[in-house]
């Protein structure tokens, strides 16, 4: 799983990517907003950590960009500003956490998994791609119109799917969608999930494919009409 860090400080930066790479996630890192917001709206962004303030601007700002775009990304916010003020402005704006600096990076990696294991709550719209509709904060799944019963492994799975309909998605992207980070995993876990979830589909007429990628991982694709 991907964390975007959008911070000035490269102290911080460094012993922040040291400590994610701890627990398998990977960092990409900014130094100002600007730069940063392309990486921010990409679904390909899992957790997003932001200064509150950086030379380019007011990360509340920042935040309402994001959110107005229509990005449902977590956002956990550092800040020096430590009254209850600064903190309920940043929550009211759009930030699911709040940490106020200096931290242990202990506490900073915990709170950065609890926000990866949330649920997108706010994640209400469905996602539609083929015959199939699903409902994110639910997993409710319907197939043309006709509901079809998934667990909840499968609808995480599908959901992964769905964000990056028609693209290649990675073991690794797949595996942190279904796994708390640091987790122990059995080689073949998500294999059988999917193998689950392509019985499922083959099975109704959903036009949808659900492909292997040797190599590389899985895609779900869009049957291509005759």
């Amino acid at each position: 799983m991907t964390v975007l860090l959008i911070e000035d400080n490269n102290g911080l930066a460094t012993a922040a990517a040291q400590a994610l790479a701890a627990v398998r996630l990977r960092l990409d890192w900014r130094r100002d907003f600007e730069s940063a917001y392309d990486l921010a709206i990409d679904l390909q962004t899992d957790l997003i950590v932001t200064n509150r303030t950086l030379p380019d601007g007011d990360g509340l700002d920042f935040l309402h960009q994001l959110r107005s775009a229509g990005s449902t990304t977590p956002v956990l916010m550092i800040s020096a500003r430590s009254t209850i003020g600064d903190r309920v402005a940043a929550l009211d704006g759009g930030a699911d956490d709040y940490l106020v600096k200096p931290f242990a990076f202990d506490e900073f990696v915990a709170r950065c998994r609890a926000l990866l294991r949330r649920p997108r709550t706010f994640e209400r719209e469905p996602l539609r791609y083929g015959a199939l509709v699903l409902r994110p904060d639910s997993y409710e799944l319907t197939v043309g119109g006709n509901p079809l019963g998934i667990t909840r492994r499968e609808g995480q799975l599908l959901v992964a799917l769905l964000h990056r309909q028609g693209r290649v998605c990675t073991r690794t992207y797949l595996e942190g969608a279904l796994y708390d980070p640091g987790t122990a995993v059995s080689p073949n876990a998500l294999d059988t999930c999917v193998s689950r979830l392509r019985s499922l589909l083959a099975g109704v007429k959903a036009n949808v494919d659900l492909k292997t990628v040797r190599g590389v991982g899985y895609a779900l694709v869009e049957k291509t009409r005759p």
